[in-house]
């Protein structure tokens, strides 16, 4: 693809493509005057959308088929080559640190069923992704408090670098919904979460800017995986969704349980934008979360778009298009944040402009 030149930028396939952006004369002295490339350290918490669970579908060695490709996540990924917004950012700062090499088996964090310490992670792998498969919104505080801020501290991390940190969580929260009376949701319990954890980070970890991520719309998994051979190559079966049945049950049982499920869905993005209209408010000059719609229209990817081990995760090919989307928007206002993603044949990044900021303040009408 040629340079493209559109109303928010220059638009390539490789960042290789953009000319040289020169270090700011006078560096930023808050997290609300920061270009991306000032961050040094990037971090990670969330679900196993953010492991990477199961990204680079089913391998010749059948022990990898169900691994965490930590290395490829769109948030928290650092290997060579991935698209993921670790690696854009590192683009334009090499020594930037904290993205994810390579993959290991699942790392299970389950509401209660959690391993309680700082256990439960591989620091070699994970770097600073300290997102966990199975996670709730409940675990987010565990993530951060048990592993993200002791490993800042082990490797010396300087207060006064500059941290990116990419928060997604929602979706056991949603799957969840069918079986609330064993595994307690609701926005009000996923709001106190969330807020709990970014306390934490706050008081532990300064000079972060959090971008704080929608939900996937998990219920428009149903329209797109249904009666697809893609999605019975590992078990020679109809595929059947166990890890998100609230989401698949067929005909007017499973219509009921997809709108409630919306519905849910529009709550938890409410609260999580409440939270970050909050902090914006509170404008503390070493903290601050911005906010990132999922507007992704899933119904309408093609199936490659998830993994073939289970037709639930997404594909290294999606973890590729969302990063290459997230880096896109980072310095861009609330209204281009808000766009619907589409699906590229080759995801497009925009060029690093000297004058891009990462919109802190006024972004959200505030």
């Amino acid at each position: 693809m040629p340079v493209e030149r559109r109303a928010t930028g220059t638009y390539v396939t490789s960042l290789s493509q953009c000319p040289a952006v020169a270090a700011r004369t006078t560096a930023a002295k808050s997290v609300h005057d920061l270009r991306p490339d000032e961050f040094s350290v990037t971090m990670a918490i969330g679900d196993s959308i953010t492991a990477g669970c199961f990204a680079k579908g089913i391998q010749t060695n059948p022990l990898d088929t169900l691994d965490e490709w930590r290395g490829v996540s769109y948030a928290g990924g650092g290997d060579a080559g991935a698209v993921t917004i670790p690696n854009l950012i590192k683009h334009y700062n090499p020594a930037l640190t904290g993205g994810a090499v390579g993959n290991h088996g699942i790392e299970l964090c389950f509401g209660p069923l959690c391993p309680i310490g700082p256990v439960g992670w591989d620091p070699t792998v994970d770097q600073l992704n300290a997102a966990q498969s199975g996670a709730l919104a409940t675990n987010l505080l565990h993530m951060v408090k048990d592993y993200l801020v002791p490993q800042v501290k082990a490797r010396n991390i300087s207060a006064s670098a500059f941290k990116y940190l990419n928060l997604q969580i929602g979706s056991n929260d949603l799957c969840q919904l069918c079986a609330e009376s064993l595994v307690p949701t609701g926005a009000d319990l996923f709001e106190s979460s969330v807020r709990d954890a970014l306390e934490y980070v706050r008081s532990n970890i300064p000079n972060t800017v959090v971008n704080v991520i929608g939900q996937i719309p998990v219920s428009q998994i149903y329209p797109l995986t249904l009666n697809q051979p893609y999605c019975s190559q590992l078990v020679p079966l109809p595929h059947e969704n166990i890890e998100c049945s609230c989401a698949l049950l067929p005909g007017a049982v499973g219509n009921a349980t997809r709108t409630l499920m919306d519905n849910l869905q529009a709550q938890f993005d409410a609260r999580l934008l409440k939270i970050v209209k909050d902090y914006q408010t509170k404008a503390y000059p070493d903290f601050v979360a911005i906010w990132q719609p999922l507007p992704l229209p899933l119904a309408q990817f093609p199936i490659e778009s998830l993994s073939n081990v289970d037709c639930f995760h997404p594909s290294a090919k999606t973890h590729e298009r969302v990063a290459a989307a997230g880096w896109n928007r980072l310095t861009l206002d609330a209204a281009a944040r808000g766009e619907t993603f589409t699906w590229e044949d080759v995801p497009t990044v925009r060029c690093l402009e000297a004058g891009d900021r990462i919109q802190t303040k006024g972004a959200l009408g505030l």
